[in-house]
């Protein structure tokens, strides 16, 4: 059976696979499944699950928050900030769903910090303007 190769890439590492059976992915307008010999394609993967058959039959999940996927010369490049791959689809996408939740959370608590900020340059530009005044 033809095969191709596959490369992840995330912020923290990159793994290749060297005999890909075919891959299923979803973008904005559906799911589509990719073989050896696909024409070249650039697709954007939504958040959510991909997975894909290696040469000795097994099934691989891939769980992103989105990601862009390049396949031309039979070699595809899956690249997104992070993702988790495994052959448990719901743990996978668990530990996704976890890390996203966490950086809405970090997300939050910084913005939080920055108008804490805000408010008490605000603060001290007023004390500063008055005080000026006085010195007049």
């Amino acid at each position: 059976m033809n095969t191709f190769a596959l490369v992840l890439c995330d912020s923290y590492n990159t793994q290749h696979f060297a005999s890909v059976r075919q891959f299923i992915g979803a973008d904005d307008s559906g799911s589509f499944g990719i073989r050896a010999g696909h024409e070249h394609l650039v697709a954007v993967l939504r958040y959510g699950l991909a997975r894909f058959e290696d040469d000795d039959g097994h099934w691989h999940y891939l769980s992103m928050p989105g990601g862009v996927l390049h396949f031309r010369g039979n070699q595809m490049t899956v690249t997104s900030v992070r993702y988790y791959l495994g052959e448990d689809r719901a743990k996978i996408h668990d530990q996704l769903a976890a890390e996203m939740q966490q950086a809405d959370s970090d997300v939050h608590t910084s913005h939080a910090s920055l108008t804490e900020i805000e408010h008490a340059l605000i603060r001290r530009l007023g004390e500063m303007s008055g005080k000026q005044q006085e010195w007049l």
